[in-house]
C-alpha cells in the first residue's frame, strides 16, 4: 500500500498563518494567493490538506476559538478572584487600542462580515462565542460563590451582558476609539457586575 509522500510542512503552523491572514483582512478580502503566500504552500497542498478556501476559513475559526477559550480558561484559573479575572479580560480587550494593527476579534469580525449570508460560518462563529461565554459563565458563578457578585440578576443574563460589552468594546477598539475613552467603560462594566 502506497501511503504517498509525507507532508513536509507543519499543518498547525500553516493553519495559524491562514487564521492570521483571515483575521487581518477578513474572508472576502483574503485571496487564495494571500493564503498560499502566508501558508507557504502550493495550491494542491492547500486543497489536499484543508479543502476549499471556505473549508479553511471554517477550520481557522475553530482554531481561533479553541485557542481563545484555552487562553481565557488559563487566565480564569490563574486569577485569585472572579473580579480580578474580569478586570484582566477587559484590560486585554482595550489594550489593542494602543496598537497600530487593530484586528478586533475574529469571531465578532466574522459575524459582522458574513453571518447574514453564510449559515455555516455564522454557526462556527457563534459556537466560538458560546464557548467563550462558557468561561465567562464560570467566572460569574465563581463571583457569586465568592460573594463578590450580589446581584439578583440571573447568571445567564450577566454572561450575556459581559459578552455583549466585550463585543462592543472590541468593535470600538477596531474602529479607532482611544484607550483613554474605553477605560471608563470597562470600569462601569465591572461596577455593574460586582
Amino acid at each position: 500500500m502506497n501511503l504517498g509522500r509525507p507532508r513536509e510542512f507543519n499543518t498547525e503552523q500553516a493553519l495559524e498563518a491562514a487564521m492570521q491572514q483571515f483575521w487581518r483582512t477578513g474572508y472576502e478580502a483574503t485571496s487564495l494567493q494571500d493564503l498560499l503566500d502566508v501558508m507557504n504552500l502550493s495550491k494542491s497542498s492547500l486543497y489536499h490538506t484543508y479543502g476549499s478556501k471556505h473549508d479553511l476559513f471554517l477550520r481557522s475559526i475553530d482554531f481561533y476559538q479553541k485557542k481563545s477559550v484555552s487562553e481565557l480558561q488559563q487566565c480564569l484559573n490563574d486569577s485569585h478572584t472572579s473580579k480580578a479575572f474580569m478586570k484582566t479580560l477587559l484590560e486585554d480587550v482595550i489594550a489593542e487600542a494602543t496598537s497600530k494593527k487593530k484586528k478586533g476579534c475574529l469571531l465578532v469580525n466574522t459575524v459582522n462580515e458574513l453571518s447574514h449570508r453564510d449559515k455555516a460560518v455564522s454557526k462556527a462563529a457563534l459556537n466560538g462565542i458560546d464557548n467563550v461565554a462558557g468561561v465567562i459563565k464560570q467566572a460569574i458563578k465563581r463571583g457569586k460563590k465568592e460573594g463578590a457578585i450580589k446581584s439578583t440578576v440571573s447568571t445567564d443574563t450577566l454572561v450575556n451582558y459581559i459578552v455583549s460589552n466585550v463585543s462592543g468594546l472590541r468593535t470600538m477598539v477596531k474602529s479607532g476609539v482611544a484607550k483613554a475613552d474605553l477605560i471608563p467603560l470597562t470600569n462601569m462594566i465591572i461596577k455593574t457586575v460586582y
